[in-house]
């Protein structure tokens, strides 16, 4: 029986580590005091690809839109998603504003991953940003990866990447 309560007592002491290790600066920030940044994700125009491709293009939108928050999140900015420049105006008042242009997007082939693998099938995704303030550019770069692992892979990769590069161009 002491056995049995010694045990129990050691997990959840466990559990309660664990999971207070787990927990980022940001995080416990809660959104006080984080930086606001605006986000425009430019996927291409549809007229310029098949439906297809256009397709591809707004799945790994999607999947950008929910996982570059929390990544930017991590890194201090508080990110507000646009679907114009517009909606930014320039001055230097506003939020910094990053462009985000998928420049090449190769799905893969999932069939080739599963049954060939050795990057077979592979997946790459290669995107430009531009980040500015007030009207003016602070800095433009290109980026870009691949995986034979799930698509998905690339997006938590590039908004790593780019959260971590933001950070540096603006935080000093």
């Amino acid at each position: 029986m002491k056995i049995r309560m010694l045990i129990t007592a050691s997990l959840l002491s466990l559990v309660c580590v664990v999971s207070s290790s787990c927990r980022s600066g940001a995080a416990l920030q809660g959104g006080v005091g984080k930086q606001p940044i605006d986000v425009l994700i430019e996927e291409g125009s549809p007229t310029e690809m098949t439906e297809k491709q256009y397709g591809f293009r707004k799945e790994l939108r999607a999947a950008m839109e929910r996982d570059l928050p929390r990544r930017l999140a991590r890194q201090g900015f508080d990110m507000r998603l646009i679907t114009s420049a517009t909606q930014n105006t320039g001055k230097a008042t506003d939020a910094p504003l990053l462009i985000i242009r998928y420049e090449a997007y190769n799905p893969g082939s999932s069939a080739a991953r599963m049954w060939v693998g050795y990057g077979a099938g592979a997946a790459s995704l290669d995107i430009s940003m531009t980040l500015g303030k007030g009207g003016k550019e602070i800095a433009t770069w290109k980026d870009g990866c691949g995986t034979s692992q799930h698509w998905s892979r690339i997006i938590n990769t590039l908004d790593d990447r780019l959260s971590k590069k933001v950070r540096t161009l603006l935080v000093q």
